[in-house]
């Protein structure tokens, strides 16, 4: 028989039975599972696109920080030597010098007899030959430093075509500061161009950045980063020899005409400087007009050189009479050198306004007309109208500085920028006397990148 715990244990596995159950496992909701995959692809993307954003726009600043790169010098050109003129010591001369002198007349007779026996020589063709060789040894010796320049852009026909045209000019190398090569070039042949292509004399191409342009000249810098040239391409080319337009003893002097005098690119022409002193009549500057016997094409680019390979001028068809349209003329490369510089280093140039000349001291005495720099017109809407400025106005002082001439002006202003609120002095011509007036002007720029 059961004992009563087998009982009671029997008992109670019968009232614990109806407990019993079996346990499924949840369906799988197919369309939440897609939606939540869909939902987390979605979020990897953007934040794997976030990701790439925020390093890309904050690489260049970590690197900037971690790996500064040395900021590239500023373009400086060299400096034009002063002319030789004798010192008051060296107007007096000692028995040494005497001496000199008497030995120096006895070389004058001898070359005396040795000009005579030239003049007495018969040159024939070899020399004619010889000559031209060495005038082309002269070019050949400028020519690294010579690129052509093409600016490309997309145009639209009557058609709705898109196609690409292009023009092509002669530049200059001015300048290398290690990081970029700056190409002096007429800034209408590069103005809205989309892309600027440089054609270097090895036939290497780059693509070029145009830093600034200058209104009153029309003339641009732009520059080639030199990492973008190969090596040879870098021992080949380099920067022009800029010499000096202001000897005041050019006029008759060879000079050879480089680029594309003849409007054919690579061209050149020989023959002489027939004037040097003409001024151009452009506003705020002083450029000196250098004309030469060279007949070529009125669209002429590129640059005059000396014999010995010095740039003397820019090349620039555009002030010549219309008599002499086709005669090879060219800016003074004195005078631009400043020009050239500003426009490399991004520096933009102030703009007053004004076309002046100097007041000769022989009618300041027999007139009575006041030393300075008189005004023969001011442009429309230029800062100097705008304050009052008139044509027959003798500036005599500028920011506090007198003023003499009309080149001491436009070098006072080329020190200023725009923006700058200059104090300028004129003396204005009332009924019987000249009297002053101070004129506040606010000075705007002549430059433009674009």
């Amino acid at each position: 028989m059961p004992t009563n715990q087998e009982e009671n244990k029997n008992e109670n596995l019968a009232n614990t039975d109806f407990i019993s159950e079996k346990i499924k496992q949840r369906p799988i909701n197919r369309k939440k599972l897609l939606r939540r995959t869909i939902i987390t692809v979605t979020l990897a993307v953007l934040f794997g696109f976030v990701a790439c954003l925020t390093f890309l726009l904050l690489q260049p600043l970590f690197s900037d920080k971690l790996y500064p790169e040395k900021e590239p010098d500023p373009v400086t050109l060299p400096q034009e030597s002063a002319s030789d003129e004798l010192t008051p010591e060296e107007m007096f001369a000692d028995d040494d010098q005497i001496a000199a002198s008497e030995a120096q007349s006895f070389e004058e007779s001898q070359k005396d007899q040795i000009d005579q026996a030239i003049a007495s020589y018969s040159f024939d063709s070899s020399d004619y030959n010889k000559m031209v060789r060495s005038l082309k040894s002269v070019t050949d010796a400028v020519k690294p430093s010579l690129v052509s320049v093409t600016a490309l852009s997309n145009d639209t026909n009557w058609f709705s075509d898109s196609y690409e045209s292009s023009g092509s000019t002669s530049g200059l190398i001015v300048a290398d500061n290690g990081t970029n090569l700056f190409i002096l070039v007429p800034s209408t042949a590069v103005s809205g161009a989309e892309t600027i292509r440089v054609t270097f004399c090895n036939g290497a191409t780059a693509n070029a950045d145009l830093c600034l342009m200058d209104s009153i000249t029309k003339l641009g810098v732009i520059c080639v980063k030199r990492a973008a040239l190969s090596q040879d391409t870098r021992n080949t080319i380099g920067p022009a020899d800029l010499g000096s337009s202001a000897g005041g003893n050019l006029t008759g002097s060879p000079v050879i005409a480089l680029g594309s005098p003849v409007g054919v690119q690579d061209s050149v022409s020989y023959g002489i400087i027939t004037s040097e002193k003409s001024s151009i009549n452009l506003v705020d500057t002083n450029y000196k007009l250098l004309t030469t016997d060279i007949y070529g094409s009125s669209s002429a680019t590129g640059i005059l050189i000396n014999l010995h390979g010095q740039v003397i001028g820019i090349i620039d068809m555009s002030h010549n009479q219309t008599d002499m349209s086709n005669q090879i003329s060219a800016i003074g490369i004195t005078e631009l050198k400043g020009l050239i510089e500003d426009l490399s280093n991004q520096k933009d140039r102030a703009f007053l306004g004004i076309h002046g000349a100097t007041v000769p001291s022989d009618i300041q005495e027999s007139l009575g007309i006041p030393a300075g720099a008189y005004v023969t017109q001011t442009e429309m809407s230029s800062p100097a109208m705008r304050a009052g400025i008139q044509s027959g106005d003798i500036i005599t002082s500028f920011g506090g500085s007198p003023i003499d001439t009309y080149e001491h002006l436009v070098s006072k202003l080329a020190g200023c920028e725009p923006n700058d609120i200059i104090t300028i002095t004129v003396m204005r011509q009332a009924p019987n006397e000249y009297i002053d007036i101070e004129i506040e002007v606010t000075l705007s720029a002549s430059t433009t990148d674009k």
